[in-house]
């Protein structure tokens, strides 16, 4: 069982894990990101489908910012520090888009595409703090303490 897991951990922790992650998150966000702005607009509409791309985009670009972070920072050794700055973009590059968007003017200045921002990040959080978890590989030593 411990050879099993420790494949598992080894997986996860590299690039093509990283890549997996990342194309697993963008199949989930994708179709949420649309559900999210067509119950926002409350018809599937060309607004509709930008706000969709929109908000999934940004959601999509922190999450997957967050991820390539937690990988690097696990493969330098630093999992605390790497978890630190994936929150803070994983947060940080929505808040960004939530606070400029509506300033900018034009078919992104609308409530619908920040209403799927928040809608979508729901989501993208949750996802990825699953992903981000599995890829931080437990210590040697705290496997014997909890045994």
């Amino acid at each position: 069982m411990d050879q099993q897991a420790s494949n598992a951990s080894r997986s996860s922790l590299s690039l093509p894990g990283l890549i997996a992650s990342c194309a697993l998150l963008a199949v989930v966000l994708a179709p949420t990101a649309l559900a999210v702005a067509w119950l926002a607009a409350g018809e599937l509409s060309p607004q509709t489908i930008i706000s969709a791309a929109v908000g999934g985009s940004v959601c999509f670009l922190a999450a997957a910012l967050a991820l390539t972070t937690t990988y690097l920072a696990n493969r330098f050794q630093a999992p605390v520090q790497g978890v630190l700055v994936a929150m803070l973009l994983r947060m940080g590059l929505p808040l960004v888009a939530l606070i400029a968007l509506p300033n900018m003017g034009g078919t992104i200045a609308t409530s619908r595409v920040t209403s799927t921002i928040l809608g979508v990040y729901l989501i993208a959080l949750v996802l990825e703090t699953i992903l981000s978890l599995r890829m931080i590989a437990p210590r040697p030593d705290a496997l014997k303490a909890a045994c």
